[in-house]
């Protein structure tokens, strides 16, 4: 006679960790306001010649990645608990924060190379009334996002 084996439970599904609440519609909000500044400060930067504003240009490209990634986070992480996550998909989130680093150092190198050319190759600047009006534009906008971010944050 063969030895019987005890009946294997089912795996509990139960919402021990409950999804957290879909928040994607502040990372789109987060993405418009990247693309919008990424326009405006790379128009200005073009317009004016401005090394500094073409890489306030590349930061709000950094933004627009991590803003992007957040997104597709925050959908993963919605999502309930199933045979191979338990405890669900929340960690998702931590992929957004290691991406948005890489970016950042990716930025910085683009930022550093942009200025050393420029150090070797001056030239001067044009515009500069109107390149820092459309950079305060950008600054409004990126500081109202950010207000409505950190208000739905707390």
């Amino acid at each position: 006679m063969t030895p019987r084996r005890p009946i294997e439970p089912e795996p509990d599904h139960s919402p021990r960790y409950a999804p957290p609440p879909d928040l994607s519609k502040y990372a789109i909000l987060s993405i418009a306001a990247a693309v919008v500044t990424i326009i405006l400060k790379g128009g200005a930067a073009w317009l004016t010649g401005s090394v500094g504003l073409l890489s306030d240009a590349a930061e709000s490209l950094v933004n627009l990645v991590a803003a992007i990634v957040a997104f597709v986070a925050l959908k993963v992480s919605i999502k309930p608990a199933d045979d191979n996550h338990p405890y669900g998909h929340s960690k998702a989130e931590y992929f957004s924060a290691v991406i948005e680093g890489v970016m950042i150092f990716v930025a910085a190198a683009f930022i550093i190379a942009t200025s050393v050319e420029r150090l070797i190759n001056p030239r001067p600047l044009e515009r500069l009334g109107l390149g820092l009006m459309i950079s305060v534009v950008a600054a409004i906008i990126n500081g109202v996002v950010g207000y409505l971010l950190l208000r739905k944050g707390r």
